[in-house]
């Protein structure tokens, strides 16, 4: 049986992930062959030419040519220098193959010079074609992690100030606020915590963001964080970092104007058809268009991109920005927009793929398969947007409402939880803030199933509503974006990815295995195939905590270390939040919270107190999961078109406050006297 959950809204499934790994599986291998092939074609005319002797042939002599088109092509395209992130750190291996390669194209020169027109026109080729490679060492150099922090630049106060004025924010607008707070974003993805810049800058960056940030939107306030990551991909993986400069403008144009004449001076050039083979002289003039195109193609690049709406809105250019952005030209988003969802409790309740199963297996890849076809990509939705940064922002004032999360390290450094649980009165020495302290990739897990758990078990009420709270359905996204991350992409998350799939894989086998063997939904009378999975997975979240209730206490958490069962502890936590009231009184053992008002509250305020501290949780635990991840995990990650937790943590970074929190020193609490 199938049980995939198929919500529809905003969240209406995507084929951009299906297309963008399809994109992959081409440029992938034709980025590791390019180099190779284009060697080995220069290793061929060398060996031609060595293997000839006496008068040389001139097909012979026109095949040489082809030699500075190599280059060229071992300059590859504006649009991609390198395929990850690593890539950029082995500049000076590209830097010795240029001066290698280069060395061989003016060899095959020598080797082949008789003084004709043809010997003439390499050398200017052989120039445009070392400009082109040098340019990709160049980018690769810049785009290293020592290179991009440099000093901060101020922000134009005359320019924040007629941005805060304005209503409508257009995305020029909104471009130069991106590439006013760039500066910063390079440090912080280079590994440069914000107290290590400069005071004075980051002063006028944090206010300057705050204001903006009250200003616009929260859709426009992601506007500009793509539009920073989409400066940041360009750094990193194309030659944008050259091409946008003044010197690299220059040395474009002069590859170009040499392009040029080189074609212009060939065709004119009398060819005796006798003496040249036909197929070569095609291939010759067919090299020289496609250079020429691809120039021209670079050129359109650079003229409607994002890098020269800002260069001439700066320079005051303002009818010239809005003419080339009116044109209908088709342009690629800067972000998917979307997001992966995963649910362990639909994985462990679906059937295995019967159909070339043991094969699958056999290769060892039949787990990431399975699990690829049990995630949804969605489009994120704009309530989700706002949802986030009003609960960070919610996040950031309980913070500084409360000194005992400012001063405790334990607390600062948990995986998430401790300021919402804190807040809200739960006990600092119960099971949920036990769950606080433990490592981030077990957290996920385990609040993933409490959450899983009761939004199923509270479906019944959402039904009679006709719609789900909003922290229920934020928290339920989010939850499931976590768990794909763990699931589908650890290498996303702070913490060892071997243990993370470890840890989902027995949390996994021991939930599949209990449902399979053990579960036996009541069939009767379900109604729809819709109604039929929803009620399953009803009785299947009852079922699990009926068996997990009293699997766990406080003796099974040692110093953050959990003994048992992180299914049981999933849904432990999922009891607590159910069952408890304010008062004081412990409708469970392992949990008291200490709430000033002791009125009795209705099933219905005591659901919404669970989400919101669900809701409160989850954004702690995205917070930490950006924040605890280093630049070049985030960094990896653009390269796939970015991930949420990226774009939240450029969000909240870019603030500077909780990396400057960290740094303040630890006071001793008073609480602390008592531990």
């Amino acid at each position: 049986m199938s049980l995939d959950d198929t919500d529809g809204g905003a969240f209406s499934k995507l084929k951009e992930p299906v297309e963008r790994m399809a994109a992959a599986g081409i440029v992938w291998p034709a980025y590791l062959t390019a180099d190779s092939v284009a060697t080995g074609a220069l290793g061929v005319l060398v060996s031609n030419l060595f293997s000839h002797s006496g008068t040389l042939d001139p097909n012979l002599q026109l095949q040489a040519f082809w030699a500075p088109f190599l280059l060229l092509h071992l300059g590859g395209p504006d649009t991609i220098t390198a395929y990850s992130f690593e890539d950029n750190e082995l500049w000076s291996r590209h830097l010795l193959q240029l001066i290698v390669q280069t060395g061989v194209a003016f060899y095959i020169l020598l080797m082949a010079w008789t003084g004709s027109h043809i010997s003439i026109l390499t050398m200017p080729m052989i120039l445009a074609g070392l400009i082109k490679y040098g340019e990709r060492t160049w980018a690769l150099w810049n785009a290293s992690s020592p290179k991009q922090c440099r000093a901060l630049k101020p922000s134009s106060e005359k320019m924040v100030q007629a941005l805060l004025d304005g209503e409508d924010h257009s995305d020029d607008q909104l471009l130069q606020v991106a590439d006013g707070m760039f500066d910063v974003a390079k440090h912080l993805f280079a590994g440069v915590p914000i107290p290590a810049i400069e005071q004075s800058s980051t002063a006028n960056h944090q206010k300057f963001t705050f204001k903006f940030l009250e200003k616009i939107s929260p859709k426009k306030a992601f506007e500009v964080i793509e539009m920073q990551l989409g400066f940041m991909y360009d750094l990193l993986y194309t030659k944008a970092l050259v091409t946008y400069t003044p010197s690299g403008i220059a040395l474009r144009f002069t590859s170009f104007l040499l392009t040029i004449i080189v074609l212009v001076f060939f065709s004119l050039a009398p060819h005796n058809t006798l003496r040249y083979s036909k197929l070569d002289l095609r291939i010759t003039f067919l090299l020289l268009a496609v250079a020429i195109l691809l120039e021209l193609y670079a050129a359109l690049l650079l003229l409607f991109s994002d890098h020269t709406v800002v260069w001439l809105r700066k320079h005051n250019r303002n009818s010239i920005s809005q003419a080339t952005s009116s044109l209908p030209l088709p342009r690629n988003p800067r972000w998917s927009n979307s997001m992966g969802q995963f649910s362990l409790l639909s994985y462990s309740l679906n059937e295995k793929p019967k159909h070339f199963h043991e094969i699958l297996k056999l290769l060892k890849i039949n787990e990431k398969l399975e699990k690829q076809g049990h995630v949804a990509y969605r489009q994120v939705p704009e309530e989700l947007k706002k949802w986030l940064i009003t609960h960070y922002l919610k996040y950031r004032e309980r913070l500084e409402a409360n000194p005992l999360y400012t001063t405790q390290k334990a607390v600062l450094e948990d995986c998430g939880g401790s300021v919402t649980l804190g807040h809200l009165g739960y006990d600092l020495e119960g099971i949920l803030f036990s769950m606080t302290r433990i490592d981030f990739q077990q957290a996920i897990l385990i609040w993933h199933i409490a959450t899983e758990l009761l939004y199923h078990l509270d479906r019944d009420y959402f039904t009679q509503k006709n719609q789900d709270t909003k922290c229920s359905k934020m928290s339920k996204h989010i939850s499931r974006y976590m768990m794909y991350l763990l699931a589908i992409s650890p290498d996303t998350l702070p913490g060892s990815e071997a243990i993370g799939l470890t840890n989902f894989q027995h949390t996994y086998g021991e939930a599949r295995k209990g449902l399979v063997e053990s579960f036996k939904p009541k069939l009767e009378g379900l109604g729809t195939e819709k109604e039929r999975k929803r009620k399953i997975k009803i009785q299947a979240s009852k079922w699990l905590l009926e068996r997990h209730r009293n699997l766990i206490s406080l003796d099974d958490i040692k110093d953050g270390q959990l003994i048992g069962s992180l299914l049981s502890y999933g849904c432990a936590v999922a009891n607590i939040l159910m069952e408890d009231k304010p008062g004081g009184k412990e409708r469970d053992p392992f949990e008291r919270i200490r709430v000033a008002n002791l009125k009795e509250e209705s099933a219905e305020e005591r659901m919404n107190r669970r989400w919101e501290v669900l809701a409160g949780i989850w954004v702690e635990l995205l917070i930490n999961a950006g924040r605890q991840c280093t630049g070049s995990q985030h960094a990896q990650q653009l390269k796939q078109g970015g991930e949420l937790v990226t774009h939240f943590w450029l969000l909240f970074s870019e603030l500077g406050y909780l990396d400057q929190l960290v740094t303040k020193p630890i006071e001793k609490s008073p609480t602390d006297d008592n531990v």
